[in-house]
């Protein structure tokens, strides 16, 4: 599994997976397997001074195992931010179970946003919590 920067070319990927329309900040990082069909992303967007937030769609084994630390690496450890936001639907029991399993903790819940009886559920991850990064890069 290789992981490297996403060619815009490849977004749609994750965009469509996942729901999201994008702003021109939009950036991804991608594990492709060795015939070069992509396994797993994770976009970034809603750029701030200090945070960001993630999308993540994968799809098959080995790409989300590779993608995981390249994930925190990026926003964290290259783009210096000091928290990382994720927003998942209600009904969306996967990715709020994968949310919760990479360590986010849901910060705020909006009732019917999504539409009624549909709740949004917003995650965040803090640098000095990811355990993805060791504990010398999480101080940084």
């Amino acid at each position: 599994m290789i992981v490297r920067a996403a060619h815009r070319d490849h977004y749609p990927w994750l965009l469509t997976r996942v729901g999201y329309a994008p702003t021109s900040q939009f950036r991804a990082i991608e594990a492709v397997n060795d015939k070069g069909e992509i396994r797993a992303m994770a976009g970034y967007d809603l750029w701030s001074e200090s945070s960001v937030w993630m999308h993540v769609a994968v799809e098959g084994a080995g790409g989300g195992r590779a993608l995981i630390v390249p994930a925190f690496a990026y926003p964290f450890l290259e783009a210096r931010k000091v928290v990382v936001f994720a927003s998942v639907r209600g009904s969306n029991t996967r990715s709020r179970t994968l949310c919760e399993w990479l360590g986010f903790r849901e910060v705020w819940r909006a009732s019917d946003a999504v539409k009624v009886g549909e709740d949004l559920i917003v995650y965040e991850m803090r640098r000095a919590e990811c355990r993805w990064l060791t504990p010398a890069r999480r101080a940084a």
